[in-house]
């Protein structure tokens, strides 16, 4: 910062402190700074279009935030075609729009490129159930459920999965271990909350 205060690594920076700030327009407006010095850096039109979606609505006086953020999630992948986290927000945006085909596209690229993307996996799975193609929904899901054991949506989604390929006790199994999943988590957050309220004073 002393020995280039107008480098894009400054903008940069300051984008990101701006962001965990909550000052969500003028994060935006340094992560535009370092696309005036690097056009072509790989990372910010990606961190631009996540900064849209996060902030509140408020903060974000677009007509269309999301379409703003799809613009930018494919000027990324244009620089990154490997970026996973913009295949798998693209997928978000098109499920929440009910474009399956191009959401479980999206996901199928994201889980591709990074095989321990269990997000990515998950919205496969759950797309494909939502486009009745339980079968297939299967794999994504089993794989899901390997990559993160303790979550209950991932077993959820495999359950319904397996119910509705006509595999019963999979079914079964799943839900059972769904069951379990969730009664862990809960007893997590019970212990966080716990912490937090038994924490010192700082």
């Amino acid at each position: 910062m002393r020995s280039a205060p107008s480098s894009y690594q400054v903008h940069e920076l300051n984008a990101e402190a701006l962001e965990t700030q909550g000052k969500w327009t003028d994060a935006e407006e340094e992560y535009r700074e370092v696309l005036k010095k690097d056009p072509q850096l790989p990372g910010i039109h990606y961190r631009i279009a996540r900064l849209l979606l996060s902030a509140p609505p408020a903060a974000t006086p677009q007509a269309n935030v999301k379409a703003d953020a799809r613009r930018e999630l494919e000027e990324e992948l244009k620089i990154d075609p490997n970026n996973a986290g913009a295949e798998y927000v693209l997928g978000e945006l098109a499920r929440q729009e009910g474009k399956d085909q191009a959401a479980i596209d999206h996901f199928n690229r994201a889980s591709k490129l990074d095989a321990g993307f269990v997000d990515a996996f998950i919205g496969l799975g759950r797309t494909l159930l939502a486009d009745d193609r339980a079968a297939d929904a299967i794999q994504p899901l089993e794989t899901a459920v390997k990559l993160d054991p303790d979550s209950p949506i991932a077993h959820f989604n495999l359950a319904t999965a397996y119910s509705r390929a006509g595999r019963k006790e999979d079914a079964a199994r799943e839900f059972n271990l769904l069951k379990q999943a969730s009664e862990k988590l809960k007893q997590t957050k019970e212990q966080v909350r716990e912490g937090i309220a038994g924490a010192p004073p700082q």
